[in-house]
């Protein structure tokens, strides 16, 4: 369901109302003082997937991790996993 702001013609501070599209009141009072308030315009609220936010990234960011990697060895995410030796390799 929508939420729907409204300002209240005396005081202007904004109420917000959380109803169906049908059941949109006619009339609105306002939360803290009583007085009529008129429906305004508010901001949209958009939620997006993680796979959404990945999919909208430039393709040419993979290209620019690729080369920071490459030039700095640290950034290598597997750079502990390459300093590892198997267990037989070890000495007592």
């Amino acid at each position: 369901m929508p939420t729907y702001e409204y300002r209240c013609t005396s005081c202007g501070r904004v109420s917000e109302r959380t109803t169906s599209v049908a059941d949109r009141p006619s009339a609105v009072e306002c939360d803290h003082c009583g007085a009529a308030a008129k429906r305004i315009i508010s901001r949209s609220a958009v939620r997006l997937s993680s796979t959404s936010k990945v999919e909208k990234l430039d393709p040419k960011y993979d290209k620019m991790v690729d080369r920071a990697m490459q030039n700095t060895p640290l950034a290598d995410p597997d750079r502990l996993l390459k300093k590892m030796r198997p267990l037989s390799d070890a000495s007592d």
